[in-house]
């Protein structure tokens, strides 16, 4: 039930509108402004309704000393028996969301009182909506981003980066519908092991973050680490069937707060940090910034069992079926590891530099940057998952094709160009490309050719 605040210094005012309102809505009731801005604190509710003229404080100033307390919009109504009618467009001004003039029909002002909050409502679900993963349920990027940032300067407790192990596998063996499930049976677990008010966040597409409140110990974290895994690995057999073999289960990393720091942006890679320790060590475990678990611990295994544990480690992430769109760091070093291949082993690669420039100067730079990285996508899934690129510049693309030859780099490159011109972005902008083709001896059998389409 939405809850209503009503200020009133006169005893029966605040009885009779009560009456009214209380069978709808759960009614707070305060003689004062100061009184008001007390209980709001406390209850948090979703509209004030508020005397104007007051002894003490009037309805503006408790207002103004709500609205920078809280550093938000809080929705107030109005009321008043002053008949002046500058009162009315100074209140609006003010940021009120209604005015209502004493006395008042009581249906009057019930269905004033039913707008107000069903657009309250329902603008608090669209905004909902807007920051919520809606497979999890959990905070969305972007918004848990936001939330933590603030949570992190004022809170005390321990940050959570969240990685299912082998999750990739799930999506290989049994499809993406069933990643899709475990996904949500992974959020009813977490969800289960942690208190309501503690923060949980979706930060991509098998990583999670997780803020645990007034958390400063580290048994605590251990034995959630447990029962997550303990409780996932059930959830996926009792899906799966219980002769499911995926190693499943959570690495965590953690970081106290503030302990280590209280900005969001440097907490976050230390609990990263802690988590890779946690993949060091084989995974389903969790492991404390700065603790002494986060030393890597040396099991004697089989060297055919190391073998199969860190094939699976590096597939895990392997999850495209496209060409590598790598950094420039990571671009560059397979790069010269694959000439040194082609020098070899007497192989042949092409070089090509794709360049995303305006059809005409009425086409603004933004809109090429936009139009560049739709092209990226585009070229990303067209090339196979041997090929290697990088964004050299916003509007520019450098890709490495080993195995390809002058008869085919044309077949390729028109391909990709055909696809980009029957699309709408062709309108607002052309692709020029360079090629190169590289061989074992290192002559170069083209040179750079530049065309304007």
């Amino acid at each position: 039930m939405m809850k209503v605040l009503i200020v009133d210094d006169e005893e029966m005012m605040l009885l009779v509108t009560s009456k009214v309102l209380s069978e709808k809505y759960e009614v707070i009731c305060a003689s004062s402004g100061e009184e008001a801005i007390r209980l709001y604190d406390e209850h948090k509710p979703s509209l004030i309704l508020s005397d104007l003229l007051m002894p003490g404080m009037s309805g503006f100033e408790m207002h103004d000393i709500l609205q920078k307390k809280h550093s938000e919009k809080i929705p107030v109504m109005y009321m008043t028996a002053d008949d002046a009618e500058d009162l009315e467009g100074l209140g609006l001004d003010k940021g009120a969301v209604d005015f209502i003039r004493k006395p008042f029909r009581p249906d009057v002002l019930l269905r004033r009182i039913e707008n107000i909050l069903g657009n309250i409502e329902q603008i608090q679900g669209l905004k909902e909506e807007a920051s919520t993963d809606k497979l999890t349920g959990f905070l969305n990027k972007a918004s848990v981003n936001q939330t933590l940032s603030e949570v992190c300067l004022k809170e005390r407790g321990v940050l959570l980066m969240i990685d299912l192990d082998s999750f990739k596998l799930v999506n290989d063996i049994h499809g993406h519908e069933m990643g899709d499930e475990i996904l949500v049976q992974f959020a009813k677990v977490i969800s289960s092991n942690v208190r309501s008010d503690d923060i949980l966040g979706r930060i991509g597409g098998d990583e999670f973050v997780a803020f645990l409140k007034e958390i400063d110990e580290e048994s605590v974290v251990a034995g959630i680490s447990s029962r997550i895994n303990e409780q996932l690995l059930d959830k996926a057999r009792s899906l799966m069937g219980q002769d499911m073999s995926i190693p499943l289960g959570v690495s965590i990393g953690g970081v106290f707060v503030p302990k280590d720091g209280t900005l969001y942006d440097e907490l976050l890679p230390k609990a990263d940090k802690a988590l890779y320790h946690v993949k060091q060590k084989g995974k389903h475990g969790y492991s404390i910034y700065g603790g002494c678990n986060e030393i890597p611990v040396i099991e004697v295994r089989s060297a055919e069992e190391e073998l199969k544990k860190l094939t699976m480690i590096l597939e895990e992430r392997n999850t495209s079926d496209c060409a590598f769109w790598l950094g420039q760091d990571a671009f560059s070093t397979i790069y010269r590891f694959m000439l040194r291949f082609i020098q070899s082993y007497h192989g042949v690669a092409y070089k090509v530099l794709f360049t995303v420039t305006p059809v005409n100067e009425t086409v603004e730079m933004a809109t090429i940057a936009k139009l560049s990285q739709q092209f990226g996508e585009m070229l990303n899934k067209s090339l196979r998952k041997s090929d290697i690129m990088m964004q050299s510049k916003p509007n520019q693309f450098f890709l490495f094709m080993p195995e390809l030859d002058d008869k085919y780099i044309k077949t390729v490159i028109g391909r990709i160009l055909n696809e980009w011109n029957e699309s709408d972005s062709s309108e607002s902008a052309r692709i020029e490309y360079a090629t190169e083709l590289v061989k074992a001896d290192d002559t170069e059998i083209e040179d750079d050719k530049r065309k304007h389409l």
